[in-house]
């Protein structure tokens, strides 16, 4: 028996912070390989791109629609989040379809293509994570 066991994560209650949940574990196991590709400045696989797209394109389409306003009904500051939320896979997906059709090469001349967006999508999950923080979320 194990004296420090790891901790057990508890996917959170609230559908804006099981979303945002969701979001980050794609990122996080997901696209690893594509991400750690073009931090490090490599020339992406477009046949590995394009099946790691399409499955992470489908779950984003599964987060999104749980966002939508039939589906969830929240108050405004939520709501804010919300839109924050949806730019913010708007901006992955937009990478990750430019990524499938014309594949990330760093030698390219528009080399930032990726980091562009990727850092845009990190600001936002900044700006969502204090958003989160002000409404007193169960996930930040």
């Amino acid at each position: 028996m194990a004296l420090f066991g790891r901790k057990k994560i508890v996917k959170p209650k609230s559908p804006l912070g099981l979303a945002l949940y969701d979001y980050d574990h794609i990122i996080a196991a997901d696209l690893k390989k594509i991400l750690d590709g073009i931090n490090s400045n490599k020339k992406l696989d477009a046949r590995k791109v394009s099946s790691i797209s399409k499955n992470v394109d489908d779950k984003f389409t599964g987060i999104l629609e749980n966002l939508s306003k039939e589906n969830l009904k929240v108050d405004y500051r939520s709501d804010k989040i919300r839109y924050l939320m949806i730019d913010m896979i708007g901006q992955m997906k937009a990478f990750l379809s430019t990524a499938k059709t014309e594949g990330y090469d760093p030698s390219k001349e528009d080399k930032d293509q990726g980091t562009v967006a990727i850092d845009k999508a990190k600001e936002i999950r900044e700006i969502v994570r204090t958003k989160m923080k002000d409404i007193e979320s169960d996930y930040i």
